[in-house]
């Protein structure tokens, strides 16, 4: 009774902290989970059960399981395309190019390069689409994961790399500064018609409504922000047996060394070149993070696993370049697994019990997603899936699936995501969301 009680305890402080918590993503990792929807609280025994569901240890498949996986993620939404855009027509050279062309001895009737007018329709243009909600994310992962016995060590690398564009909507207006002879002017465009509608002294419109002002005082930018960090923990999961079934309990003690991210570019840097930029906006410390999971597998229903955890429930704290500090806040995930056909044919499904933000503004993550994993052979494994994010419809259903061939001591696995919703670069659609990993994985005993 008093293990009982134990349990419903820590299922009770986990479910009130589902009702309030906020956090960044639960990164699916593994070469399981990640093509079956993200499933895995429920069913990622081995070594990737320190990640998703520390009390999976207790329900070991293989006295030792060794992984070493590496992958790339992206989600896009609607930027890449339109800085491409701002980057091909520079907008610092049409600026100039303007000024250039102004008559100092008759400033309204100066003579304009229909290229010009051209390019400032295009960049109003693109600076209004980018006053929206925008946002794209590199998410790179690298782990190593050990269970042995009901312990579990490694080093599970996950991040998310963001850049959006922050555009001030009061100063679009195309208002540039000229030097006549030693003394500011402002000269006011109107690309429709294609004139210098304005000369004057005051720069008072200048200042309150000029794009030109926007970008020299970093009022429209890009903004980079991220985290990079591994988890690198000491686990252990434990089984009480019951009148009711079985109850495991785990729990996971993560040094957390990582990076942040925080820096502001100009709005029209190309994005091939935003990785470069995010080594200058770059500060590392360290953490540490407490997970809690569970795991009941009704006595009527032995096939059938219950799963339940909460990830970095102390709030891992990391310092940024700005000066700032960046909180992980406590993430809550529900699982269901449930095996059939001797152990052939699993079933699971996962749902994010806490909203969870990302690194794009105003843009949350709240993933439901499940699957299938269909093993007929020891050396095969072949696995599908879907999930979506239920806080967002930009992504749209998200497809997963995967493969593993190989003995029991050496197999390599290949696990895939794709949104069924696209975006657009370079004239060419691309996905709103995509993740690829690929692993090797050693069994013993």
């Amino acid at each position: 009774m008093e293990k009982r009680l134990f349990t419903l305890t820590i299922i009770g402080a986990v479910m009130c902290l589902a009702l309030q918590a906020e956090a960044v993503e639960f990164q699916p990792l593994g070469f399981e989970a990640s093509s079956m929807g993200g499933a895995g609280v429920a069913s990622a025994k081995g070594s990737f059960a320190p990640y998703y569901n520390p009390a999976l240890l207790a329900e070991e498949r293989h006295a030792v399981e060794i992984s070493l996986s590496g992958g790339v993620g992206m989600r896009e939404i609607d930027v890449v395309d339109h800085i491409d855009k701002l980057a091909d027509i520079d907008i610092d050279q049409t600026f100039s190019e303007l000024e250039n062309a102004y008559n100092p001895s008759d400033p309204l009737n100066s003579t304009i390069p229909s290229s010009v007018q051209s390019d400032f329709t295009t960049i109003k243009s693109e600076l209004n689409a980018l006053s929206q909600r925008n946002g794209v994310q590199l998410m790179p992962s690298a782990s190593l994961g050990m269970q042995i016995g009901n312990f579990g060590f490694g080093a599970y690398g996950v991040s998310e790399a963001s850049a959006h564009a922050v555009i001030d909507p009061n100063r679009l207006d195309i208002i540039v500064q000229i030097d006549v002879l030693g003394t500011d002017w402002y000269a006011t465009y109107d690309e429709v018609s294609n004139t210098i509608t304005d000369f004057t002294l005051d720069p008072t419109a200048y200042q309150n409504s000029s794009l030109e002002y926007a970008i020299n005082n970093k009022l429209t930018y890009v903004k980079l922000t991220g985290l990079a960090y591994a988890e690198i923990p000491i686990a252990y999961g434990h089984q009480f047996s019951t009148d009711f079934g079985k109850f495991d309990v785990g729990a996971s003690f993560k040094v957390m060394p990582g990076y942040t991210y925080d820096y502001s570019i100009a709005v029209d840097t190309k994005s091939n070149n935003l990785s470069d930029e995010l080594d200058n906006a770059k500060k590392k410390d360290t953490s540490f993070g407490i997970d809690v999971g569970l795991l009941y597998k009704p006595e009527a229903i032995s096939n059938l696993s219950l799963g339940l955890v909460g990830k970095n429930l102390n709030t891992p704290k990391f310092d940024t370049a700005s000066g700032g500090e960046l909180e992980v806040e406590p993430q809550i995930r529900a699982g269901i697994a449930y095996d059939l056909l001797g152990d052939r044919v699993t079933l699971a499904l996962d749902a994010d019990l806490t909203e969870n933000e990302t690194f794009i503004p105003n843009y949350n993550s709240r993933f439901v997603g499940g699957g299938i994993n269909l093993h007929p052979f020891s050396w095969l494994s072949l696995r599908g899936g879907l999930m979506e994010n239920i806080s967002e419809s930009d992504e749209g259903i998200i497809y997963t699936g995967g493969f593993s061939l190989g003995t029991k001591w050496i197999q390599l696995d290949v696990a895939g995501q794709l949104s069924s919703k696209k975006g657009e670069f370079e004239g060419e659609e691309i996905p709103r969301y995509a993740r690829v990993q690929v692993s090797l994985v050693s069994k013993w005993f």
